[in-house]
């Protein structure tokens, strides 16, 4: 099951804003922003409590490390299928999501949909909002919507679909996740329901996604969807949950604005010992992540220099952040060992 809509999962940005209010700038999709998705077990995954101070724990959910989708940012023309500009922002061309934004709103304009065992595509002519801005706890807006649908599996079918969606910012609190604790997190929970027509038959698919948000990054930090399919000739109605979280350092994401220049790293590949040097007083921290985004060990800078004990580390590579005193994002990049 794909998202019919996404608050995307965007590149990092660290930007020193509060995570409990979103904006066009610490939100929406920009042409170029690049960030990769990693697909977990859902089985047991609850969204947790709404309100306020609510702690999350995602620490335990089992990522499936085959299954990385690595996104790209891309601006789209006035051409069909959609009637207007926006970004599209893809991994394949069967997991396309198209928006186009403003400073007062994120709007969905179509894209890939999977739900049960129905696969297609999607064109709003009235798109779904997927974000209203400025955002905090409690911002809420909804959209009537409709368009067509274009059904590739099981059956080739055409057809129309009128619905409604909504947005609400229900939660802040924290966020635990295998590559760490995040603070003054917003979650922002979307809903949506279409009927659509086919020459066949004519059901329902309604979704709700959950994503949360911290401050640290332009991106959710971790998604659960739902979507269940109802098509009353072919039975009882099919539901599916989909969990995806974050991968830390995506291979080619954009670094951010921040970024340290003189941060030497060496020596790379590594056998034992891996040290990291900067004039930039901003770092103040390193953690390494392994390519499924779990940590693997974290360590303070001291004027400028940290060594690292690499012998128990496996072979391969691995990712690293240098983060701020606010925690914020200010380089990223690849490490190899090499016994």
């Amino acid at each position: 099951m794909k998202k019919i809509y996404a608050l995307s999962l965007f590149v990092v940005l660290g930007l020193a804003l509060n995570a409990q209010t979103l904006t066009e700038a610490n939100h929406s999709p920009v042409s170029g922003e690049q960030f990769a998705t990693v697909q977990c077990d859902s089985l047991g995954v609850s969204p947790g409590a709404s309100g306020t101070g609510v702690s999350w724990n995602f620490s335990s959910v089992v990522a499936h490390t085959a299954i990385v989708n690595n996104f790209t940012a891309m601006p789209t023309s006035t051409v069909n299928p959609y009637p207007v500009p926006g970004i599209t922002v893809a991994s394949s061309i069967n997991n396309i999501s198209y928006y186009t934004t403003s400073s007062s709103f994120l709007k969905y304009w179509g894209g890939n949909i999977t739900a049960g065992p129905v696969s297609g595509n999607l064109i709003y002519t009235s798109p779904a909002v997927s974000a209203v801005y400025p955002m905090s706890l409690n911002s809420t807006s909804s959209s009537v919507t409709g368009g067509t649908i274009n059904v590739s599996s099981p059956l080739s079918l055409n057809g129309t679909f009128i619905g409604n969606s909504g947005v609400i910012a229900d939660a802040t609190g924290t966020v635990i996740l295998p590559f760490g604790t995040f603070t003054n997190v917003i979650r922002v929970v979307t809903t949506q329901t279409i009927e659509f027509t086919t020459a066949l038959a004519n059901g329902t698919v309604t979704q709700m996604n959950y994503d949360y948000y911290s401050a640290n990054f332009k991106s959710s930090l971790f998604t659960i969807s739902t979507s269940t399919l109802n098509v009353p000739a072919f039975g009882a109605p099919s539901t599916q949950t989909v969990v995806n979280r974050l991968m830390p350092s995506p291979v080619g994401v954009k670094e951010n604005v921040q970024l340290i220049s003189d941060l030497l790293v060496y020596p790379n590949p590594a056998t034992t010992q891996l040290n990291f040097n900067t004039e930039n007083k901003s770092a103040k921290h390193v953690f390494i992540y392994d390519v499924s985004g779990k940590l693997i060990e974290s360590k303070l800078f001291t004027d400028g220099k940290l060594t690292l004990n690499v012998s128990d580390y496996a072979n391969g590579m691995d990712i690293f952040n240098v983060t701020g005193a606010d925690n914020q994002l200010l380089k990223t990049g690849k490490i190899t060992v090499l016994h």
